[in-house]
């Protein structure tokens, strides 16, 4: 499975279908007052599939994350117990089982790896692929030193408590941020809302007054050009609050 692309399953389509349909005929009433501005709905589909799929692909690579860190806490307890780096991925899969409900990526990926080693795979070239697929620049960088500490003999178990250190320190860094920022996005949030409240209160509030915004060439233009201009306010605003770390 690549992780740094973001397939949505049956069920997701089918909510974005039915979100995409609402979101279309806010937008016909709103801005164009027309059955025929449903036209967009594909529009805004492939808008809405492209910008929840990446929403849900960066969920995912977080919680991914966040199990990679333990499996490397398991595979590091494992080696300082004695067990080979092979037989310490398998150890490690089972301890990640009993933390986590269900089959996780992570579980799922360390199952992979027994099957590859299995099949006479070295332990390093399973984590490569792992990381390539992932995502994760800390998967991408522990598999290169791992691969280089387990040729030369270097210090496997120091490696991954260092790993499982950074990662903790970086998860818990993004969480302070998410906490700081939370206000900000709430408020992004109601102000997204604002422009179509005002619309449906004056169509409701003061009837005729938006008429001629509505079914000729002009009107269709200044509301096209007022759509335009809130999405790329819209746009703006997510990008401010989008913080790396």
């Amino acid at each position: 499975m690549d992780y740094r692309h973001y397939h949505p399953n049956r069920r997701e389509r089918i909510l974005l279908g039915l979100e995409a349909a609402v979101l279309t005929g806010i937008i016909a009433l709103c801005f164009y007052n027309s059955p025929w501005a449903a036209a967009i709905y594909p529009l805004v589909l492939l808008w809405l599939l492209r910008e929840k799929g990446r929403t849900l692909g960066e969920r995912r690579r977080r919680e991914l994350k966040l199990q990679f860190k333990d499996a490397v806490e398991g595979i590091a307890a494992a080696l300082a117990a004695g067990y080979s780096a092979e037989n310490a991925v398998r150890e490690a899969r089972k301890d990640l089982q009993l933390v986590y409900a269900g089959n996780p990526d992570m579980v799922r990926e360390l199952s992979a790896m027994e099957r590859k080693m299995d099949a006479n795979q070295t332990v390093e070239a399973a984590m490569e692929d792992f990381a390539e697929r992932s995502g994760l620049e800390e998967a991408e960088t522990f598999a290169e030193i791992f691969a280089a500490g387990k040729r030369n003999g270097g210090d496997l178990i120091g490696i991954m408590e260092d790993t499982a250190r950074t990662i903790t320190q970086i998860v818990e860094t993004e969480r302070q941020a998410s906490m700081a920022l939370a206000s900000r996005k709430y408020e992004q949030k109601v102000m997204t809302l604002v422009p179509f409240a005002m619309i449906l209160y004056l169509r409701t509030g003061c009837p005729g007054f938006l008429d001629p915004l509505y079914g000729n060439p002009v009107g269709i233009c200044v509301m096209t050009g007022s759509l335009g201009l809130y999405l790329l306010a819209w746009h703006m605003g997510k990008r401010l609050l989008d913080i790396e770390v």
